[in-house]
């Protein structure tokens, strides 16, 4: 057997990862075909074969599974070996890497990372997105440093911090014809009985994402079977349809305020204390932290500190 490149390791878990060649390749920045003529020749010069197909899915061989799971330790093992170096040095190089959920990480990487790379532009950033339980799980095994995520309803098996809250509200179009429900409360912030709407058109999110664990569970709170017109992942469709009036959606403040463009909706609170989410970072241990993790997990903590009293 030839020796193993820390390049074929890279490239084996992130197949295994991705459970595709395609979304494998583009998380390392080549082309699908590239990648399969890459693991097709590490085959032959390794003399082993890592993966096999059955149909249209990737499965490991009783060799590649000990191949990813050692892999994956020398990987953790090199990232650790590199950032502990660096840390001695403070010389900002190093490996951050970052647990975000797809609605939450394009806003959070758009206000923070910026920031931190413009502090740290030796820094390589390496992100993994999926859903809260998928994340929480790569902090839990190492695969990543930090995680950012709305405090969850499953058990935490990691240490965290609370960055801040938001609420989640109700986004009904000014057109809809449900606005006659909608009422203002002292602050003068809109709210409405979420019973009145037995017979609304719903835009939920999936069940596997943490909103749409959330809506589901006010629903059944308010003792509503809802008649769901639509399901997506897509926060920002959600609310582009509700503007439209195409139905009802749930979404963050956070959210609502970098979607809202001319106030074309009404963003109603709700009288259930799920709807009051805490956000979160959550690190596996915090004295073991990278100099660059530390360093993010201040920044993180001081930007959101400033988007809640902007």
């Amino acid at each position: 057997m030839n020796k193993i490149e820390f390049k074929d390791i890279e490239y084996a878990c992130a197949i295994v990862e991705n459970k595709s060649f395609t979304k494998a390749a583009q998380t390392l920045f080549i082309t699908q075909p590239t990648l399969s003529q890459y693991i097709k020749n590490m085959h032959k010069r390794l003399g082993v074969k890592i993966f096999r197909m059955d149909g249209k899915e990737i499965i490991l061989t009783e060799e590649g599974a000990l191949f990813y799971e050692r892999g994956r330790q020398l990987l953790m093992e090199r990232d650790n070996l590199i950032n502990d170096l660096n840390q001695i040095a403070k010389s900002g190089r190093g490996i951050l890497k970052l647990a975000l959920p797809l609605g939450r990480g394009s806003h959070i990487l758009s206000e923070m990372l910026p920031d931190f790379q413009s502090k740290f532009p030796l820094a390589e950033v390496r992100l993994i997105e999926g859903s809260s339980i998928e994340l929480v799980n790569c902090v839990e095994k190492g695969l990543s440093d930090l995680v950012i995520i709305n405090e969850p309803s499953f058990p935490l098996h990691i240490d965290y911090e609370i960055l801040g809250y938001e609420k989640m509200l109700l986004v009904i179009a000014k057109a809809s014809k449900w606005v006659k429900y909608i009422e203002y409360n002292d602050n003068n912030q809109p709210y409405i009985d979420i019973n009145y709407l037995q017979e609304a058109p719903f835009i939920l999110h999936r069940n596997w994402q943490h909103s749409g664990q959330l809506e589901r569970i006010i629903l059944k709170n308010a003792g509503i079977k809802p008649k769901i017109i639509l399901e997506t992942k897509n926060l920002e469709a959600s609310y582009r349809l509700a503007a439209m009036d195409y139905g009802i959606t749930f979404l963050s403040e956070y959210h609502i305020n970098r979607l809202m463009k001319n106030g074309e909706t009404y963003n109603c609170l709700i009288d259930d204390p799920v709807s009051n989410m805490g956000i979160i970072i959550g690190y596996k241990n915090k004295d073991n932290l990278s100099y660059l993790a530390r360093e993010f997990l201040n920044l993180a903590k001081n930007k959101m500190s400033n988007i809640k009293k902007a």
